[in-house]
C-alpha cells in the first residue's frame, strides 16, 4: 500500500516536471517568433538602405507609426559620414538624410528633458508623420500618465504632443 503512494507520488512529480519544461520550451519558442519579425524588418531595411543609400555600418532601427508605418536606422557610409535613412514600406519610398543637416537624438533628448520637468523617457523614434521625418519621444510624465512628443527632425521643433494618455 505505501508503495503504491510513493509510486504514483513519483509519477506526479515527474508529470509535473516534464509539463513544465514543455511549458518553458513552448514559451522560448513564442518569444523568438515574436521578435523575429522585427528582426526581419531590421534586416530589410538595412539592405535597402546599402542599396540605395550606400550605407555600409548600422548603427541604430527606428520603427515608428503615426498614421503612416516607417522604419528608419542611423548608419555610416564608407567614407564614415552619418545619415539617416527612412523607408515607407506601404509606398516603397525611402529618404536619405545628412546627420548634420538635421537634430540629433541626443539634442532632442535634450530638448525634450529641459522642457518636461519630472517626465521620464520611455523611447526616441525616428519616423514619418504628415510627409516629414520626426523623432517621437515617449514618455511617462510626473503623474504616472503616458504621452509622446513629435519633433521636426530638420529644426528640431515641437511639431506635436500628446500627454496624459
Amino acid at each position: 500500500m505505501i508503495r503504491d503512494d510513493t509510486r504514483q507520488t513519483i509519477k506526479f512529480i515527474i508529470w509535473v516536471i516534464v509539463i513544465a519544461i514543455l511549458l518553458y520550451i513552448a514559451s522560448i519558442f513564442v518569444f523568438f517568433r515574436a521578435g523575429s519579425i522585427g528582426r526581419d524588418n531590421d534586416r530589410q531595411i538595412a539592405q535597402i538602405a546599402r542599396q540605395k543609400a550606400a550605407i555600409t555600418n548600422v548603427q541604430t532601427y527606428y520603427h515608428l507609426d503615426r498614421g503612416v508605418s516607417s522604419y528608419a536606422l542611423k548608419g555610416t557610409d564608407s567614407k564614415g559620414k552619418t545619415y539617416y535613412f527612412v523607408y515607407l514600406p506601404k509606398t516603397k519610398k525611402a529618404y536619405l538624410y545628412q546627420a548634420s543637416k538635421g537634430t540629433s537624438q541626443s539634442k532632442i533628448k535634450s530638448t525634450f528633458t529641459a522642457a518636461h520637468k519630472g517626465a521620464t523617457i520611455k523611447g526616441i523614434n525616428l519616423g514619418w508623420y504628415q510627409n516629414n521625418p520626426v523623432w517621437e519621444v515617449a514618455y511617462q510624465n510626473s503623474k504616472g500618465n503616458l504621452g509622446y512628443t513629435l519633433y521636426d527632425f530638420k529644426t528640431g521643433k515641437a511639431i506635436n504632443e500628446v500627454d496624459n494618455l
